[in-house]
């Protein structure tokens, strides 16, 4: 029988707004994507939540295809015996949904990527130069005189500095050569050739 019991979505609204006198060059851009993703977010139908909707019961249940779906529910719609097991307008609906919806997924998780991406290499870029001015500012604090000034700028550093894992060192124990076993003849002597003593006859 199909569970009919619902609960309404639990959809929270994630503040859009930038910062107020945030003075970033990318501030209204950002704003201007948040006001459209809004009206995406508001565009998208929301299937109610059975009780039986949780995580795991979902991942394991998309291994389905399409085509049996429809022909599931053309044999519950034409066999009196079947109907009840699958609810026909919502097998219909959904189908009709993630047809719809499926190629607008896969753009905005490729938009999602690239962002993710562009989001990673700046950071990448910048994180290199930081470093390298990190290490640079400690050598002129620790070698060039009054290096006071530049040494604030290291502690600073040093509070948000990676910190690098010690690398564990396996003790390497050396052992004594050990001696080579003394050869022992292995030659076989030659066998002696019997000698044969003919008789001479005297006349």
């Amino acid at each position: 029988m199909t569970n009919n019991s619902v609960t309404p979505n639990d959809s929270t609204t994630t503040p859009t707004t930038p910062t107020t006198g945030d003075t970033s060059p990318y501030a209204e851009a950002v704003a201007t994507i948040q006001k459209a993703l809004d009206s995406i977010a508001a565009l998208i139908p929301a299937i109610p939540l059975t009780l039986q909707a949780t995580r795991t019961y979902i991942r394991r249940r998309q291994n389905t295809k399409p085509e049996l779906i429809d022909t599931a529910a053309t044999a519950a719609e034409e066999t009196p015996a079947l109907q009840g097991l699958l609810n026909v307008t919502a097998a219909r609906d959904n189908l009709a949904f993630n047809t719809a919806f499926g190629p607008l997924f896969a753009r905005m998780d490729r938009i999602g990527q690239d962002l993710k991406f562009q989001i990673d290499a700046r950071h990448a870029q910048s994180s290199a130069q930081a470093l390298t001015v990190y290490s640079a500012a400690k050598r002129l604090a620790e070698q060039v005189p009054g290096g006071a000034e530049v040494a604030k700028h290291v502690d600073a550093m040093k509070l948000v500095a990676p910190v690098g894992k010690k690398v564990k060192r396996t003790k390497v124990t050396t052992e004594p050569p050990v001696a080579a076993p003394t050869p022992t003849s292995t030659t076989t002597p030659a066998p002696q050739v019997p000698t044969t003593q003919s008789s001479v006859a005297k006349s």
